[in-house]
C-alpha cells in the first residue's frame, strides 16, 4: 500500500484520537509538516503525494512520541508565542497562551509610563518568552533575566539572538531563594515572573504531558506552592523604581493567600490579583502606585 500524504493524515489523525491526544488533526498535520518541511496548507495542495521509506519511518517515530503524551512542542521544538516563534525543550516550559496576557499587561504599562530606555526585569526566565516578547515590542526597553537552570538559559539567550534583542538583553544564572546579585539591583521599571506555583500534592493529577515531560523544578517550587512567592515577595520593593509594576502569574486559587501575603511581605507596596480572560485570578500586581486595573 502507497502511503500518500492523505492517507498517512487520516491514519495517524485516527490513532492520535484512540489515544486520547487533544487536536489529533492539528498534531499530525504539524508532525507530517516537520518531517516533510511543507506548511499546513501545502499538505492540503499535495495530497496525492507518496511518502517515502524514510519519510514515512520518521514520520511514525514522532507519532508514537506523541500517542505516549510528549507535548507536540518538544517534539517540534518550538512554541509559537505573542506571534513569536521560540526554540523549547524539556529543559523549559512550554509558553501558555494565558501568560501572553501578562506581556499584553506589561506592555500597557511601560508605554503608559513612556520613558526612554525602561528597564525590564523576568524572574525564572525559562525560554525567555516572556522578556523576548517584552523588548520586541519596546525597541528602546533593557531587560535582565535569570533561571536556575544552565541549560534553560541557553535556549533563552538563543531565542534573543534569533529574535533579535540580544543586545538588549542580560542573562544570569541565579537561584531566586539565594541573594539577589548586583545586577539584580535595578530599579526596574516592570518586574516580570512567571513562578513554579503547583502544590506538590497536585502533580500527580496534572496531565500526563505536564506531569512526564515538562521540568517538575519550574512547576513545584515545594508543599505549599507558595515557596516561590515568599521568597520573591520580599526582593520586589527594594529593585522597583518609584512608577515601576511587578506583575506575577499566580494558580487559580492563590488570589486571596497571595494578597495576604503580599501585605505581610511587601507591606509598603500596594498589591492586587486580577482574572485572566476566562475569570480566573491570574496576575498578582504590586507597585508604590498602582495604575487604574485594566479591563
Amino acid at each position: 500500500m502507497d502511503w500518500t500524504i492523505k492517507k498517512i493524515l487520516d491514519w495517524s489523525t485516527d490513532y492520535f484520537q484512540k489515544k486520547g491526544v487533544d487536536a489529533p488533526r492539528l498534531n499530525a498535520e504539524l508532525l507530517l509538516g516537520k518531517i516533510l518541511g511543507l506548511g499546513r496548507v501545502q499538505l492540503y495542495v499535495q495530497f496525492d503525494r507518496p511518502l517515502n521509506d524514510a519519510e514515512l519511518s520518521a514520520f511514525k517515530s514522532l507519532v508514537q512520541r506523541r500517542a505516549a503524551r510528549e507535548p507536540l512542542a518538544y517534539i517540534l521544538g518550538e512554541r509559537e508565542f505573542f506571534s513569536l516563534r521560540f526554540e523549547v525543550s524539556s529543559a523549559t516550559l512550554i509558553p501558555r497562551p494565558e501568560t501572553e496576557e501578562l506581556v499584553e499587561r506589561g506592555l500597557h504599562h511601560l508605554k503608559a509610563l513612556a520613558l526612554e530606555a525602561p528597564a525590564i526585569l523576568d524572574i525564572a526566565t525559562g525560554s525567555g518568552c516572556i522578556l523576548i516578547s517584552l523588548l520586541a515590542q519596546m525597541p528602546s526597553a533593557q531587560g535582565t533575566a535569570f533561571d536556575l537552570q544552565t541549560e534553560a538559559l541557553a535556549i533563552a539567550q538563543r531565542n534573543a539572538a534569533a529574535l533579535g534583542v540580544a543586545e538588549r538583553s542580560s542573562w544570569f544564572e541565579q537561584d531566586l531563594h539565594r541573594p539577589w546579585p548586583e545586577w539584580a539591583t535595578g530599579p526596574f521599571d516592570l518586574i516580570t515572573a512567571n513562578l513554579p506555583y503547583v502544590p506538590a500534592a497536585d502533580w500527580e493529577v496534572l496531565e500526563p504531558e505536564v506531569r512526564d515531560h515538562e521540568p517538575k523544578l519550574a512547576l513545584v517550587p515545594g508543599l505549599s506552592g507558595l515557596e516561590a512567592f515568599e521568597a520573591v515577595l520580599p526582593q520586589i520593593s527594594p529593585r522597583l523604581s518609584e512608577r515601576g509594576l511587578a506583575l506575577l502569574e499566580i494558580g487559580m486559587d492563590q488570589g486571596n493567600i497571595l494578597l495576604e501575603m503580599s501585605h505581610q511581605i511587601a507591606g509598603d507596596l500596594e498589591a492586587r490579583v486580577h482574572p485572566d480572560l476566562s475569570g480566573r485570578p491570574r496576575f498578582l500586581e504590586l507597585g508604590r502606585h498602582l495604575p487604574p486595573a485594566q479591563a
